[in-house]
């Protein structure tokens, strides 16, 4: 980590530009960044810089923009240690949650994650933004959302049915939800999440259970929309997709058993799509080392083969889509550039369209394109410098030796070896 001593204007020259919108790269770059934001770029022969203004010089390096983990959760154990997937938030104070939270959010700067969103929280995660918003702890932006859950719902499942006290207090019925999300947009919550079916993780529910009715649905989303917030919609069954499509979610995250007829919906109505491969190649591959129940692992092994097929279809068809890694719990905070790989290998996409998924189209869904997300002037500049060419080898992302400098709002937060400035 660096310290506050990064010089707030200077520029990058000689180095491979991708910005993150599908162009092809720009060679031999220069940027000029002014107090977080760029300034300017174009090609070193052609700009002149002022003879006293420090000079990062990376000929033979990339340079693109921060990713963006569109679905995590930071509430999640951050340690090394093994902990119970299912019992660490119950058994756990909440003061020291919000520690953990914290330390999640850095953990995925330092992976090259400059942004996520949160997608299923409340005050703690609202507080950890505010954190990282004022730069007390150099950790990624963070998107926060207010969690609408109902009583056996996905996220009420999480918790054994003998322990009184749940991780969000579960809401029914229109009144309910609606007094909730005022309450949210209160606390100042980016975004409103909820599930429309059961879920793979929670347990003593199915995946294809309904959660809430039709009305309840089209009132949240009523609700949250009046308030200026977003609506994601956790669905893994064909009746709780088009629940969600038909109150008009803005993101559909998971999105297992699309047919032809959603994504023709999703496509006419312009719905993103989070595919989160990452999760379910964990839990097949790494689940029973985790921990994970034999329940949860007997639902993975049904919706991950269906999922995969969804994703590409949807992808084909013309689906938005934006990349988020379901890190929590069980497959901890660290490795989201891998999901890049799987949306490369499971959905067909090209390295350029991972990144992009990664960077200009999760700002977009995210409503922060305006700041983020592409290297152009006037955005903030959340910058990776990676020393290989990730358009070659998606991989390389993955590794954070190949991550020389991690900048989110033009400061210098993770220095691997970045070449020291110049006068």
């Amino acid at each position: 980590m660096t310290d506050d001593t990064h010089p707030t204007t200077y520029a990058m020259r000689g180095v491979t530009m991708i910005n993150g919108q599908g162009g092809p790269p720009l060679t031999g770059a220069t940027l000029l960044i002014q107090d977080g934001k760029i300034a300017s770029i174009g090609r070193s022969d052609d700009v002149d810089l002022p003879s006293d203004l420090p000079v990062y010089e990376l000929p033979g390096k990339t340079l693109m923009p921060g990713l963006i983990d569109g679905h995590v959760h930071l509430r999640s154990y951050a340690g090394t240690g093994h902990q119970d997937v299912h019992l660490w938030n119950v058994l756990t104070f909440m003061e020291e949650q919000a520690l953990h939270a914290a330390a999640n959010a850095i953990t995925a700067l330092e992976a090259g994650v400059t942004t996520v969103r949160d997608m299923a929280g409340g005050r703690l995660e609202i507080s950890v933004k505010h954190v990282m918003d004022a730069g007390i702890l150099p950790g990624a932006r963070v998107i926060a959302s207010g969690f609408v859950g109902m009583t056996a719902g996905h996220g009420d499942m999480f918790v054994p049915p003998a322990i009184e006290q749940r991780m969000w207090p579960p809401v029914d019925g229109v009144d309910a939800c609606r007094k909730l999300i005022r309450q949210y947009a209160r606390d100042g919550a980016d975004l409103i999440k909820i599930c429309t079916s059961g879920g793979v993780l929670s347990l003593g529910d199915k995946a294809e259970w309904r959660n809430y009715t039709t009305e309840e649905t089209q009132v949240i989303v009523d609700e949250a929309h009046a308030l200026g917030k977003p609506v994601a919609a956790h669905a893994h069954s064909r009746a709780g997709i088009e629940q969600a499509l038909i109150a008009g979610v803005d993101t559909l995250e998971h999105g297992t058993h699309l047919d032809d007829e959603l994504i023709e919906m999703m496509v006419k109505q312009r719905t993103w799509l989070c595919p989160t491969l990452s999760i379910g190649d964990f839990i097949l591959t790494r689940g029973v080392e985790r921990g994970v129940p034999a329940e949860s692992l007997a639902k993975s092994r049904e919706t991950d083969g269906v999922r995969q097929a969804s994703m590409r279809k949807a992808y084909q068809a013309g689906v938005r889509i934006f990349m988020g890694t379901d890190s929590c719990n069980t497959m901890a905070f660290g490795g989201h550039a891998r999901e890049l790989e799987l949306m490369q290998q499971r959905i067909d996409m090209t390295a350029m369209e991972t990144i992009v998924a990664a960077t200009s189209a999760a700002a977009e869904a995210l409503l922060i394109d305006d700041q983020t997300g592409t290297i152009a002037c006037g955005k903030t500049a959340d910058l990776l410098v990676v020393d290989g060419d990730p358009l070659a080898d998606i991989t390389i992302l993955q590794d954070r030796a190949n991550l020389l400098g991690i900048f989110r709002n033009g400061r210098l937060l993770v220095d691997r070896g970045m070449p020291g400035l110049a006068l």
